[in-house]
């Protein structure tokens, strides 16, 4: 329990009810509860939606940590230029199927694009 709430970082505001803090409050507290126990797979959907750019840095940074200490960690979004961020590698799917997948990097390099956006794009369009 004790890492859990030093995953969250809620401080002072851990005993209050969940319904009276804000989005990344409630999602630094979602992220702890999955990673606490340490597992070696989390799966994680839509990891940073709505949150503003401190919360979704906090979140990030909890998470490549985790990842670091050899979490598996599955990440799906909507947002590429966070995947890209977070992932080593990629699976891009359209429609319930995979169209591309690889290293960000490779993913780049096979579709000469800049990020991982121009590349769904890209692959989307043919």
């Amino acid at each position: 329990m004790a890492r859990g709430l030093e995953i969250a970082n809620l401080g002072e505001r851990i005993d209050d009810k969940v319904d009276t803090y804000s989005k990344g409050m409630a999602r630094r507290l979602l992220v702890a509860r999955a990673l606490m126990i340490k597992p070696k797979l989390a799966i994680l959907d839509e990891l940073t939606s709505g949150l503003d750019v401190l919360n979704a840095q906090e979140i990030r940074r909890t998470v490549k940590s985790f990842a670091a200490q050899g979490t598996t960690m599955l990440l799906s979004s909507h947002n590429m230029l966070e995947v890209e961020l977070l992932c080593d590698r990629i699976a891009l799917i359209n429609d319930g199927v995979i169209v591309a997948e690889g290293t960000p990097s490779e993913l780049k390099q096979r579709y000469e694009a800049q990020n991982i956006e121009e590349v769904f794009v890209k692959v989307v369009r043919k």
